[in-house]
């Protein structure tokens, strides 16, 4: 495993307190398996490995003192005394820590093996691995920024470094005492360029390929392993395995004692003491380091855990020498690679686009163990890696965001996709766009006051009489979505309809039936699985659905892709309609490809979205909402200063933010208010929990005389407590009929004698049931905080909450910052170093607020970060724009997308979407683009007739420049067919001489070594004649360089006058293409225009100018035919905003 932690002023006066420096660097590791700082430098090439070296003062593998570190990373100073620029800064990044960790069963290994030469085994193992993890680093996030040199304006442009440095702290232990085998690789954040200038890292590229690196790492140190000692893994998750015979969960939980800061402080707040924490404390809390306790006496502690024999055993009777380095593992060959379709198959299932990062990660966790020689890991990832993009499966869906093409791109930013998923979103939008004519009435539907908007009854009305297979309701967070689809319902039931509801939750089901949105509800894996059904008309029949069932799908954009695509078909079979609601902003998929609810609400002409928020009963509070919610960078900021200025964003230490949000929460509840605390990891979940249990125990709420029952998450509940239901069972039926979900809040009432606890249910039906003994225990916690997912839907009075700022992106900011009715509040925390589960003495309690300024920069920062799945389809549209738009700004010509296969494509679908929506609203897609000349004056005919003569003097002029360029063009293609073939015979003499080179540097190499090998005697007896054979050689060898230079320099020449021709051609060829899309467009205006209709606006009769403020700019040398875009007016849609 790999994580990335940004380093702070403070960072290397921590981890140089973990080691003891006086041993010198030929010691083993100090008395807790920790070790001084040792220099590591990585470069592609040893020439800049060199360089860097050089710059520094340091070689590779050096041991440096703590003052060295401090003042490479801390002052900027070299250890060769070289300034690195500006120091820091108190608030500055003087680097990043990339902890490497072993899986927890290898430490097992290293801890209570008596043998030394196993713990050097696992150590050069692990080292090693962290080496080729390192090479991929260096590799692929090797970069900085600088200003491009090429231009005048500003523009920083992405550069590969000369190599990367740092130093690195090996350590074997955790904070517990446990057996920890991890390297915290520390990366200076000022390198040495290509310029020979210090500049600072591109952080952005480090944390994209962090994944894809750990990966690197965990292959490595598995096939190292396997080697040496004939070891076998389970099952690869995220990347990482145990080692069979040490997977067993309680052997690893023995040795998994946790002592960070958010431990410690649910030991101070919590109302029970962890049996885990309580083990440990005594030892921890005495010490200020790790080495004040030494190994001897750490193995001692380790010898007598309750699974110590079963991990002794396990070592006993490992094979340390398995004979030839381990090739008898090798049962695999080449053959056993994972080929392109496969590593293809298992990206694309957790996501719709990829980056290269992506593919590479998962070529790793693939590799089967025994098929690739350690040392060859890397280059055979990368290898792999670039054939899978490189196959007929593979597409780039940015390409203007390709390196090659933009120098200011990060090679993170380009993103690929299939064609698997290319045509399962072309079959989900011909299931969904299909016309079948089942729309109903929508007379009944009327604005309510105070129950249903104008803006929500017209989308409705909408959405009934839609003649499409599927609409589609976006649905923003608090913008009336039930009572909306309540409003719908009542027109389906009047025309004789069923409304069923799917949703992605059990909880999320049963509350569409219990708010009357739909007859019936199931989640929708249950309706996929039906009596395992095989096809979609065996289901629809299972399902009961027929030409009189409305499917209602909430929380659509949390549908992966492939499960959406099968209810569409299940629906197409049925005869029946299908409405899908949801929110593409909001959360996706879990691990799985999705984002087809944004694609289809772009793809279908009626789809509508929800525009009024209702939520918030502040105004301002609202509209900061949209703000957030919006993607646009201005208004996220402006939504940040709202916060901010309100008090409702705050930054800080673990402790402080926990504490501050406990103490709301507090404050809440005591007045009465229905508050929600939501965290963005379970360890969070779970402090809060214990923390506000506490409170109430405080305030006497809780029975603590009476009984009390062992929950999931290790805590306990007591009579009164507030639990949460973590699976759905229907065998648990209540007392209102239903089951007990997934995600439910209940209060305890009682237990019985056999420690089942007597619940009831925190919603408006107040259903009670009993929940059994086993079911506390494997799926109930305590319900005070939850997550974010789980938080999804809810609404309460005011929501609190805590996340680190790592965890934050769009989603996991809009979701819960939405929740509450008089108030949202986040607290943001950041980890100190040391405060992971590697790090090491003792645990401190830190109480650091930030400012409101900082606070409100994180939560900027955050709301832009958008880490959804998104459509090829989707990306490739907004790849389009902006293309478009920057082109404007800075003048760019060439088109990267022009010969594309995706273009291609793309062209095609979006044709097929221009006739949809022509179809639609029964008039040309043109008619939405705005004006480029007057014509004013007259009737509306006679503009029309104006515009037309105008129109064909425009074409006639296209054709002319495309007939005078034709010519031209030929010919430049026919020089270039030359000159390509000359190139071809040059390479090959090229070759050739090339080839005589090396056979005359290879003959005189192995005449100089016979002359030079031979004795005294042989010397006397051959000297002449060795002499007169090398002196033959080096001439030999001098012709055949002569020859070499010659003609590799014709070839260079060439080669560069074959660039110059392959540009003209490639320029004329542009503007070919450019002048034919331009006739065809014109053409396309001119069939209008015959027809006695105008293209434009503002040729319209007046009553239709009225919606000429939602036209969009036309520019004259953009291809629109390849990415149309409508709009729509208030006035002409029934007051439906598209």
């Amino acid at each position: 495993m790999l994580t990335i932690a940004r380093m702070n002023a403070h960072s290397v006066a921590y981890y140089q307190s973990t080691v003891e420096e006086k041993q010198g660097p030929d010691s083993y590791y100090s008395e807790d398996g920790t070790k001084p700082a040792e220099v590591w430098i990585k470069a592609a090439h040893a020439t800049n490995s060199t360089f860097v070296s050089t710059h520094l003062g340091v070689e590779n593998g050096e041991t440096v003192d703590g003052k060295t570190v401090h003042d490479w990373f801390d002052n900027a100073v070299a250890p060769s005394g070289a300034k690195l620029g500006r120091a820091p800064g108190a608030d500055g990044v003087p680097g990043f820590d990339l902890t490497f960790c072993a899986p927890k069963s290898v430490s097992l290994l290293w801890g209570l093996g008596d043998d030394p030469e196993l713990r050097t085994l696992i150590d050069h193992a692990h080292q090693e691995a962290v080496s080729e993890a390192l090479d991929y680093v260096s590799e692929h996030a090797g970069y900085t920024r600088r200003q491009d040199p090429t231009v005048s304006e500003k523009r920083l442009m992405i550069e590969k470094l000369r190599g990367i440095s740092g130093v690195k702290y090996e350590h074997r232990t955790s904070r517990a005492g446990d057996p920890h085998v991890h390297s915290h690789v520390l990366l200076a954040n000022k390198q040495l360029c290509q310029d020979g200038k210090i500049r600072t890292l591109d952080s952005k590229g480090i944390y994209h390929e962090a994944r894809a690196a750990g990966m690197v790492y965990q292959a490595t140190l598995r096939e190292i392993l396997s080697r040496k000692l004939g070891l076998e893994w389970g099952e690869i998750v995220n990347g990482c395995a145990e080692i069979s015979g040490l997977d067993d969960r309680k052997v690893l939980a023995d040795f998994s004692t946790r002592a960070r800061e958010i431990d410690q402080w649910q030991e101070n707040n919590g109302l029970e003491t962890r049996s885990n924490y309580q083990r440990i404390a005594q030892k921890i809390t005495r010490q200020t380091k790790d080495l004040d306790v030494s190994l001897d006496e750490l193995e001692t502690q380790w010898a007598q855990r309750e699974h110590s024999e079963t991990v002794r055993g396990f070592i006993a009777s490992l094979d340390k020498n398995p004979g030839n380095d381990g090739a008898q593992i090798y049962r695999y060959g080449i053959e056993s690679l994972p080929d392109s379709a496969d590593i293809l198959a298992e990206v694309i299932a957790e996501r719709s686009t990829f980056t290269r990062a992506d593919v590479a990660e998962k070529v790793a966790e693939l590799l089967p163990v025994g098929a690739v020689e350690p040392h060859l890991m890397l280059r055979t990832i990368e290898s792999l890696t670039d054939a899978a993009l490189a196959s007929d499966d593979s597409l780039s869906v940015t390409p203007d965001k390709d390196p090659a093409v933009d120098n200011t791109q990060r090679e993170g930013a380009q993103r690929f996709t299939t064609t698997a998923v290319i045509d399962e979103v072309e079959q989900a939008v011909r299931l969904a766009t299909d016309v079948v004519d089942a729309g109903v009435s929508a007379e009944s539907i009327k604005p309510v006051p105070g129950a249903l908007s104008e803006n929500q009854a017209s989308a409705m009305r909408q959405v009934v009489k839609s003649p499409y297979r599927a609409s589609v309701i976006v649905a923003p967070a608090g913008a009336g979505k039930t009572s909306s689809l309540k409003a719908a319902r009542s027109a389906w039931e009047h025309a004789g309809k069923t409304v069923v509801g799917l949703a992605p939750t059990g909880k999320a089901a049963d509350v569409m039936v219990g708010e009357a949105v739909a007859d019936e509800s199931m989640t929708i894996a249950r309706a996929l699985r039906v009596g395992n059904a095989s096809t979609p008309r065996q289901r629809a029949r299972a399902l009961g659905w027929d030409r009189n069932t409305v499917v209602v799908v909430d929380e659509a954009g949390m549908v992966a892709s492939p499960e959406l695509v099968e209810i569409l078909s299940t629906v197409k079979a049925a005869g029946a309609r299908t409405v899908l609601v949801g929110d593409p902003r909001q959360y996706s998929a879990v691990k799985a490809r999705s984002g087809l609810l944004a694609t289809l609400s772009e793809e279908l002409p009626d789809a509508v979205e929800l525009t009024e928020v209702f939520r918030q009963r502040s105004e301002k509070e609202r509209e900061a909402s949209t703000w957030l919610r919006s993607g646009d960078k201005g208004l996220i900021e402006r939504a940040a200063q709202w916060y901010a200025d309100n008090n409702r964003v705050h930054a800080g230490s673990v402790t402080a933010m926990l504490d501050d949000a406990l103490a709301g929460w507090a404050k809440d509840t005591e007045h009465g208010k229905q508050s929600l605390l939501i965290a963005s990891t379970r360890e969070q979940v779970g402090a809060l929990n214990a923390a506000a249990q506490k409170t109430r125990a405080d305030r006497g709420e809780l029975d603590l005389q009476q009984s009390r029952i062992r929950l999931s998450d290790g805590l306990e509940a007591y009579i009164g407590d507030t639990i949460l239901t973590r699976s759905n069972d229907y065998e648990l039926v209540t007392s209102a009929g239903d089951v007990v979900r997934n995600g439910q809040r209940w209060m305890v009432e009682s237990f019985t004698a056999d420690g089942a606890a007597q619940v009831r249910r925190l919603d408006d039906t107040s259903a009670t049931v009993t929940l059994s003994s086993d079911y506390l225990r494997d799926s109930a916690q305590l319900g005070y905080a939850s997550t974010g997912h789980s938080a999804q839907g809810a609404t309460v009075d005011i929501a609190r909450v805590v996340s680190g700022v790592g965890q934050l992106d769009k989603a996991s900011v809009y979701v819960p910052m939405t929740r509450g009715r008089d108030g949202n509040f986040l607290y943001i925390t950041e980890e100190q170093p040391g405060d992971s589960d590697t790090g090491h003495g003792k645990t401190r309690l830190k109480y650091r607020r930030e400012s409101k300024g900082y606070a409100r920069d994180l939560l900027a920062n955050a709301a832009q970060r958008d880490r959804g799945d998104v459509t090829p389809h989707t990306l490739y549209g907004q790849a389009r724009r902006d293309w478009a738009l920057n082109r404007l700004l800075t003048g760019a010509v060439k088109d990267p997308f022009r010969g594309t296969a995706i273009a291609a494509y793309m062209k095609g679908f979006e044709q097929r979407r221009s006739n949809r929506f022509h179809a639609h609203f029964d008039m040309s897609p043109e008619l939405v683009l705005d004006k480029r000349d007057d014509i004013k004056g007259g009737t509306s005919d006679e503009r029309v007739a104006r515009r037309h003569v105008q129109l064909l003097d425009e074409r006639a002029q296209a054709q002319q420049q495309r007939e005078e360029i034709a010519p031209q063009l030929e010919q430049e293609k026919s020089k270039l067919a030359m000159l390509k073939e000359q190139d071809r015979d040059l390479e090959s003499r090229v070759w050739d001489a090339r080839s005589m080179y090396n056979n005359a540097e290879r003959s005189l190499s192995r005449a100089q070594s016979t002359q030079q090998s031979r004795g005294l005697f042989k010397k006397l007896l051959h000297g002449a004649s060795d002499q007169a054979k090398v002196d033959e050689l080096t001439q030999e060898l001098e012709q055949a360089q002569q020859v070499y230079e010659e003609i590799s320099q014709q070839h260079d020449a060439l080669a560069a006058e074959l660039e110059v021709q392959k540009d003209t051609v490639e320029r004329l060829r542009e503007r070919d293409g450019e002048l034919e899309d331009r006739m065809g467009f014109l053409d396309s205006m001119l069939f209008l225009t015959e027809n006695g209709t105008s293209p434009f606006a503002e040729d319209q009769p007046d009553s239709f100018s009225s919606s000429a403020d939602s036209y969009l700019g036309y520019d004259d040398s953009y291809d629109m035919s390849s990415s149309p875009v409508f709009g729509l007016g208030d006035d002409s849609s029934d007051g439906m905003e598209l």
